[in-house]
This record gives C-alpha cells, structure tokens and sequence, in this order.
C-alpha cells in the first residue's frame, strides 16, 4: 500500500478506535451513575442524619403498625411495599422519587391516612429493599405500578385508588394512569414536581455537570443503554397522556431548579381538554418542597380534588 494510503487510513482508524472507546465509556459512566442502584442504598438508614429521622411525620409513620407486601415484578424482582392499614376501601399508593425510598412520602402517607385512606408506600425496583440491578425513571416503573394496582384489588376488589407521585414518581404515576390496561378502581392521579419528558430530564440535570455538550453526551448514552440494556429515554408524557381517561391534579414549586415549573404546564396542556385537570402552583417552593413549606395548602389541595371522585 503506498505511504500517502497509510497516514490518512491510520488516522482515520484512531479516530474510530478512539470514539468508539469514548461511546463505550461515556456509556458505562452515564448509565452507572443515573440508572444503577446507588452505592450504599441498602445502608442508607444506618447512616441517614439523625435530624431526618426525628421529623415528625416520620416518627408518626413509624409509630402505626406497618404490612411489608412483596410483589413479583413481570421480570422476576421482588419489590416490596408497606401498607399502613385503615381498615378502607379507599387506598393511595405512593411512589417516592429519585433514589428515594418507601419513608420518602410520609409527609404525604399521612395527609391520605387521615383523610380515611389505606396508604401503600412502595419502593421502585433498585431502590433500598426492592431488587434490581438498574432502574429506568419510568418505563419499567410504570409497569411495576400498574402490577401494585392488580396486587391491591386482589386483596380488596372495592378498593378506590388515587396514584401519588412525586419527582420521579411523578413521572411514573402519570405513565401509569395513560396506561390502556389500568383498572378502573383507579379513579385519580396526582404528580408533585413531575418532569414531562425523561430524556430531556437527562439533558437538562446533565447541563448542571461539569459534561461539554450535554446534549451529546445523553444522544450516546442512550444509544449505550438501547445496546446493552434494551431501554430508550424517549418515554414522554405529551405522547402517552392522550390515552388517560382519569382526573389530574398537578402540584410544583415556583422555584423548583431540578425538574422545572415548565414540566407542569407541558403536562397539563397533552391532557385532553374532556378529562378534569387542574394545576396548583407553590410560591417560592423548591423541588418536593411543597409538602413541607405550605402542608395545609397542600392537604387541602389534595382533599378537595380527591373527594370529587372518591367517596
């Protein structure tokens, strides 16, 4: 082969050997560090602050008698929930957000327990008692919902269900409540600070980084995860909301910096113009901090839209 051939077919070559090496661990780091269960996730309640552990809706969960209920997830994960019982047919289920876990929603466990709901705090697959190597923000986590839902009403078929959500659970309630297949014993849906579109979730917390071109590096790492974990991050609400049949209240903060105020009005707008929704703005609130800085307006929030349709 004649040397002017070599060079630029050498160069050619590195520069392929070296994206592909940067595809591959652009790939591995993104995924690891968004999607995986989070290093000592399973000994977070040893070394939480202890300040955490004495607020007050917290020692009021701890202190009622609490069911572990396991479920068996459509891939085999045992995931685990935990129902605080008020002898109900009128039963919430909540979903806690990102890297959260069961006792990430009391706060909210005890506005539905003493509205007279049975509450059922489930932890998403990967996240502290719940099995699972990665999770993905939606997809998967709707369908472990929706089986959450099924387990509930072979327990109680007069159950009444109201899906609670917030940040990531947001997101997942939504899905699950667009979904064709959900029972109709699910009569309502709330999101707290819910984001619209999880790819654009992505690119947006990855603007936050130290990354250049955020944009690019989430386009990889979701061509990473299709290969390697069969999974996109195209799940978005403005494509699977025009299938909800049921009512939607939606709850965020003014000040919310992690998912933005605008994932509500997005949301808001692909729910069809038939179904009842409605959005509650909080003042100067940050991400899931509605519940804590203005906990009667939320309560109130939450009493009024769910009495329009549970009785």
């Amino acid at each position: 082969m004649p040397w002017y051939f070599v060079v630029p077919i050498s160069i050619v070559s590195f520069l392929i050997i070296l994206f592909i090496v940067f595809f591959i661990v652009n790939g591995a780091i993104f995924t690891h560090l968004s999607f995986r269960r989070r290093k000592g996730d399973k000994d977070f309640a040893k070394n939480e602050d202890e300040r955490a552990k004495k607020a007050p809706d917290r020692l009021w969960f701890f202190s009622n008698k609490i069911d572990e209920i396991n479920l068996v997830s459509h891939d085999k994960l045992n995931l685990k929930g935990y129902l605080l019982s008020n002898n109900s047919n009128k039963l919430a289920i909540l979903v806690h957000g990102y890297h959260g876990r069961y006792y990430s929603v009391v706060s909210q466990a005890r506005i539905f327990f003493e509205l007279g709901y049975d509450v059922l705090c489930i932890n998403d697959r990967c996240h502290d008692t719940s099995e699972g190597r990665f999770f993905t923000m939606g997809k998967l986590e709707s369908l472990d919902t929706l089986n959450w839902i099924n387990l509930m009403l072979e327990r109680n078929p007069n159950y009444q269900i109201v899906l609670y959500g917030i940040s990531m659970g947001g997101h997942i309630a939504l899905q699950t409540a667009a979904l064709t297949n959900i029972k109709p014993e699910v009569k309502c849906v709330i999101a707290d600070c819910a984001y619209c579109s999880l790819k654009d979730q992505l690119i947006q917390a990855t603007e936050q980084s130290p990354a250049i071109y955020p944009k690019m590096v989430v386009e990889l790492a979701e061509a990473y995860s299709k290969i390697f974990y069969h999974f996109d991050y195209s799940h978005s609400l403005d494509k699977t909301l025009v299938n909800i049949k049921i009512p939607v209240c939606l709850i965020h903060g003014t000040e919310d910096n992690y998912v933005k105020t605008k994932n509500m009005d997005l949301i808001y707008d692909s729910i069809p113009e038939n179904i009842h929704k409605e959005k509650h703005y909080f003042e100067d609130s940050g991400h899931t901090r509605s519940v804590v800085d203005d906990p009667k307006k939320y309560r109130e929030i939450v009493k009024e839209f769910t009495s329009k349709f549970i009785k």
